[in-house]
């Protein structure tokens, strides 16, 4: 009997396509992810190769409909910019080809719409609840635009409303 531990050893190619069909049932793949996952199980990355290419010929592997669903998928989540989309696409192994096409689709009026919801949840949330002094309110302004990968001319939005606002 062979523990859940152990690698699966696949005799063929169809059986590594099989069981890459069995994967697609639950969730759509990158190549990549999709390679990852069959060599992961146990087959020889000639024949992984092999069943992804199948994939693609039948369109059950489609790169601009894995980096499509990637970015609805991205838009749901907090606001956030430019630079943490182009880094969630890396971390989801979206096809280099497909990237400038999704990143043309986050416009610049989408990225101020999201700049200006992490603005107002900045100075909701944040600047009430602690005791900052105003170098480290600008200082946790600053850091929380970054982490959610605005530019700096989102940051110094912020920045100018943290400077020219008394009542924080």
């Amino acid at each position: 009997m062979q523990n859940k531990l152990t690698k699966r050893k696949f005799d063929n190619v169809e059986q590594v396509y099989g069981y890459a069909m069995s994967l697609l049932n639950y969730r759509d793949y990158s190549s990549k992810d999709m390679f990852q996952k069959l060599t992961a199980k146990g087959a020889q990355p000639a024949e992984a190769n092999e069943a992804i290419a199948k994939l693609l010929e039948h369109n059950f592997i489609n790169e601009e409909r894995y980096a499509n669903q990637v970015f609805r998928a991205w838009l749901n989540k907090k606001a956030c910019g430019k630079r943490s989309l182009y880094m969630e696409l890396h971390h989801k192994n979206v096809s280099e080809e497909c990237i400038p096409m999704v990143m043309e689709s986050f416009t610049d009026e989408m990225e101020e719409a999201n700049a200006q919801k992490a603005i107002r949840y900045f100075l909701k949330h944040k600047c009430g609840k602690n005791k900052y002094t105003r170098e480290s309110l600008l200082a946790a302004g600053a850091r929380f635009m970054t982490n959610r990968g605005f530019g700096s001319r989102y940051i110094q939005v912020l920045l100018d409303i943290l400077r020219n606002d008394d009542d924080i």
